[in-house]
């Protein structure tokens, strides 16, 4: 068990440095919109272009992540995002910013498919599944907190800049880290290497309407991920309190996706759990754009569902991968989930841009995250209860 939970804190580091590189943005927007005069449009595609590569290469990552090994995958991926990390700090155009975000998500995708693919690999038929899962879930939240809490002072008293470079260090640290202790598991099959094209014929199909229920998920929550700074701000929060104030959004990610993928794993309420999150973020983020008053009990519904609906995903993926196929199962749903940041937050931005306001915005996201519910009855049943 002692070796099971290092591979934990393996792929716990590489998530988090995915979501710092996804996240760091948000909180700092509102200084850039100043500094860099950047519409909201601007910034959604900024926040978006970090996917664009992502979808592009994510299935031939998590292929390669099965040939040659996470440590060598491993150290390709930090290479890449600590270089474009420093691209995006010693940027001073808005054409610059957007070339090395687009670059960045490379580095991005690689980590988010190797973290997730390292944890379910070594916990697979074992009980502590659903907790290794729930715990992996914890760590994008933990960087967005990291992210409201910090990087909005931070920006706010040394410019923009400061917490990329941030985010730079924390990257090196990890590789690092990686360089000097990760040695890849032992094979547990002996099939021959399969082509890529043959990988994916082979793939079970469910995979890929999971893959469309996280891409409709992180489509509708990436826009209140995204515009939730600048919403507050254009309410009369300072950008400070206003990173305060989203930071509530990760309550429950981080406090309790351990603990719901414990219970959804062990009830087989994998389906369930993903249809109630999203259409709970529904309610609540048009909520949001309606109503002026109080956020807080908003924030705390949409908190609920943000550790529910990755702990459903998540918790049902294992399931549906196994042996050579299971790197090349992440890769698919990480280029569903950055086919989602593609689009969501850009037309998001574009949206606000026309309306004058987020309420249109919103209630596209809620509608592209009620999408994402409907395709859970995609799923057979079968496939559910053997979960």
């Amino acid at each position: 068990m002692n070796r099971k939970l290092w591979y934990l804190v393996v792929g716990y580091a590489l998530t988090v440095a995915f979501g710092l590189s996804l996240q760091f943005l948000p909180p700092i927007i509102p200084v850039m919109n100043t500094t860099l005069s950047m519409t909201a449009g601007q910034a959604g595609a900024l926040m978006s272009s970090l996917a664009l590569f992502g979808v592009v290469i994510s299935p031939l990552v998590g292929y390669l992540v099965d040939r040659w090994g996470g440590r060598t995958v491993g150290l390709l991926g930090l290479a890449c995002l600590i270089a474009t990390e420093a691209w995006f700090a010693l940027s001073t155009s808005y054409t610059n910013l957007l070339m090395a975000r687009l670059a960045m998500g490379i580095g991005s995708a690689t980590l988010s498919i190797l973290g997730a693919q390292i944890i379910s690999q070594n916990f697979a038929g074992t009980r502590y599944l659903g907790a290794a899962m729930g715990t992996m879930n914890t760590a994008v939240p933990t960087s967005i907190l990291v992210s409201q809490l910090g990087f909005a002072r931070l920006a706010a008293a040394r410019g923009w800049q400061a917490p990329v470079w941030a985010c730079l260090v924390f990257t090196c640290v990890v590789a690092v880290a990686h360089v000097l202790f990760y040695r890849d598991p032992e094979p547990r099959h002996d099939e021959a290497p399969m082509s890529l094209v043959t990988g994916l014929r082979r793939l079970n199909p469910q995979v890929w309407i999971l893959g469309l229920v996280w891409l409709f998920w992180n489509a509708g929550a990436l826009v209140l991920l995204t515009f939730a700074n600048d919403l507050l701000v254009g309410r009369g929060v300072s950008p400070q309190t206003a990173g305060t104030m989203a930071s509530i959004l990760m309550l429950f990610p981080v406090a309790a996706s351990a603990f719901m993928g414990h219970i959804l794993d062990r009830r087989r309420w994998q389906g369930r759990g993903a249809v109630l999150a999203c259409l709970m973020f529904a309610g609540c983020v048009i909520l949001l754009g309606v109503l002026p008053g109080s956020v807080l009990p908003l924030f705390l519904g949409v908190s609920f569902t943000f550790a529910l609906a990755p702990a459903a995903v998540f918790g049902l993926a294992p399931y549906l991968l196994h042996g050579r196929e299971s790197g090349l199962g992440y890769g698919i749903l990480a280029g569903m989930l950055n086919v989602g940041v593609l689009f969501g937050p850009a037309i998001g931005g574009i949206v606000r841009d026309v309306t004058g306001s987020y309420l249109a915005s919103f209630i596209m996201a809620g509608v592209l995250t009620s999408i994402g519910a409907a395709c859970v009855l995609l799923l057979r049943r079968p496939a559910i209860e053997n979960a």
